[in-house]
């Protein structure tokens, strides 16, 4: 099949040399590699002669309109919407109805807010989490042997994130709020012997969840619908917290952290094996086949 994988020229200048939106560059380079697609920057495609064409993250809150032409393409549309969220965008909303309606296929995480919002859209939709990149950057890691006996959070701390705003308000000194470059980032989590994952206001599981496990960090985590999905369990692969007992939960397993060595190995040995880009590139293959039938 002749295809493309269109993304807006917002994240052009993201992609190359960023550090927003790495995740997604290296997961469209290893679907350019594997399975021939051209990558194109462009926010007025054109689809002729392709078979199929992965378009990302149109409409977006931020960016809510529809090219002209891509309702009308002959081409396979897969819908690769990133994030669901419009917040107040009228017409984001009314577009979003309009391309999920036309895509022939929708991809993309947000597993909650997707079953509370386009539910009529599940006959074509592929769940298609969240996960870890570069994977050698993580897998060629071992747990650490003198880890710093501190819980980490990083990421952005926002309105959109209450949960992480709880965490940092309470200054707790277990606990430190730190930002890391992507490249550092593999590296900088495997220094800490645990970390926090919480999500935002769209209860997503974000990549966070995937890339302290994967570190080889024990990872404390708020339990979410799409976490059960994606087989990972409270205290099998991870430490669940609540806003009311994270600090609790924090002190614990540093106070004891023989006792959580168990489940750190468990979620680093589940989530290489489960949720790293490889596993995506090959889901990815299985929806191709899936059009061409």
């Amino acid at each position: 099949m002749k295809g493309s994988i269109i993304i807006p020229t917002f994240y052009h200048k993201r992609h190359l040399g960023g550090v927003k939106s790495q995740r997604a560059r290296f997961l469209f380079k290893e679907l350019e590699k594997k399975y021939g697609l051209s990558i194109t920057y462009t926010d007025s495609p054109s689809l002729k002669g392709l078979d199929v064409a992965v378009v990302y993250a149109v409409p977006y809150h931020n960016r809510p309109k529809i090219p002209s032409g891509l309702l009308e393409a002959k081409a396979k549309l897969i819908g690769y919407y990133e994030d669901l969220q419009c917040w107040d965008n009228e017409e984001c909303k009314r577009n979003k109805r309009v391309a999920f309606a036309r895509y022939d296929v929708l991809m993309g995480a947000c597993y909650e807010m997707f079953m509370n919002t386009y539910s009529q859209h599940l006959y074509k939709h592929e769940h298609f989490p969240n996960f870890f990149v570069p994977h050698q950057a993580y897998v060629r890691l071992k747990p650490n042997k003198r880890p710093k006996m501190r819980c980490l959070m990083a990421g952005t701390v926002s309105r959109h994130y209450p949960f992480r705003l709880h965490i940092k308000n309470r200054k707790d000194k277990l606990i430190d709020v730190k930002r890391v470059s992507f490249d550092k980032y593999p590296q900088f989590l495997n220094s800490y012997f645990c970390a926090l994952a919480v999500p935002g206001r769209m209860r997503n599981v974000a990549a966070k969840y995937l890339e302290i496990p994967a570190a080889g960090t024990l990872m404390l985590a708020a339990r979410v619908k799409e976490l059960d999905v994606m087989g990972l369990k409270p205290y099998v692969h991870y430490v669940p917290v609540t806003e009311k007992n994270v600090f609790g939960q924090v002190k614990r397993c540093l106070s004891h952290p023989e006792d959580f060595v168990k489940i750190r190995n468990a979620g680093m040995d589940f989530v290489r094996s489960n949720h790293s880009v490889k596993n995506r590139i090959a889901q990815f293959g299985r929806i191709l086949k899936g059009l061409e039938n």
